[in-house]
This record gives structure tokens, C-alpha cells and sequence, in this order.
């Protein structure tokens, strides 16, 4: 609820901004910065779900001793309940090559690898 409420905060706060520098001529920059800021938001807030994920994997692995093989809402859904939303599609989180979008990968054991896409294409690997 934070997330949403500080996100449109951001947009009032743009749009407020917009409005009032409309008749200098700096009103496409002011834009093109908010966007920038919305997604540097959204980013934090996939990095902060994906560890979310991550505590349900790493619950996973303490009761059973090895990484699940999928860390998906429904195999870590009594682990991680509310499941993350993606903050761009404000569905909820899944594996995939969309932006908000995550990739999980047991390895061996307990290992595991866990990322995130961003709004700029990069993954973010949760630490």
C-alpha cells in the first residue's frame, strides 16, 4: 500500500509540476524526468518483492533441505503470502522476460539463483 500511495505520490506531485511550467517550455523535460523517477520506483519495489521470493525459497530450503524447483505463487504461496505484485503490470509477479518479470534457477542443492528485469532491461540477481 506504501508502494502505491508513494508512486502516486510521485505522479500528482509531476503532473502538479507539469502544469505549472506548461508555459516555459520546460514542460518535456519535466515529463521526461518523472518517467525516469516512476521507473527508478518501480525498480526498488521489484528489487524489494524479489526478496520476498527469495525468503520463500530460503524458507523452501530450511524445511526440506533443498532449493524448490520452481518459485512460483503457487509452489511458495504458504511461504510468501501476500505473493509480490509486478509494479509495471500490477499482476502478480512471475517467471518470465518482461519487464517486472523474475527468473529463478536451482543449481544444486540449496543453490539457487534469483533475479529481477528492470525498466532498463538489466536483471537485478537478489543478493
Amino acid at each position: 500500500m506504501t508502494r502505491v500511495l508513494g508512486v502516486a505520490l510521485v505522479v500528482l506531485l509531476s503532473v502538479a509540476v507539469g502544469v505549472g511550467l506548461a508555459g516555459c517550455g520546460c514542460q518535456k523535460d519535466i515529463e521526461a524526468g518523472t518517467t525516469g523517477q516512476i521507473d527508478v520506483a518501480k525498480d526498488a519495489a521489484a528489487k524489494a518483492d524479489l526478496m520476498k521470493i527469495k525468503t520463500g525459497v530460503m524458507s523452501i530450503i530450511a524445511e526440506t533441505g533443498q532449493a524448490p524447483l520452481t518459485a512460483t505463487q503457487e509452489s511458495l504461496g504458504t511461504f510468501v503470502n501476500p505473493w509480490p505484485t509486478n509494479p509495471w503490470t500490477n499482476a502478480p509477479m512471475a517467471p518470465g522476460d518482461a519487464i517486472g518479470d523474475y527468473v529463478y534457477t536451482p543449481t544444486s542443492g540449496v543453490t539457487f539463483t534469483l533475479a529481477a528485469h528492470l525498466s532498463d532491461g538489466s536483471l537485478y540477481t537478489a543478493p
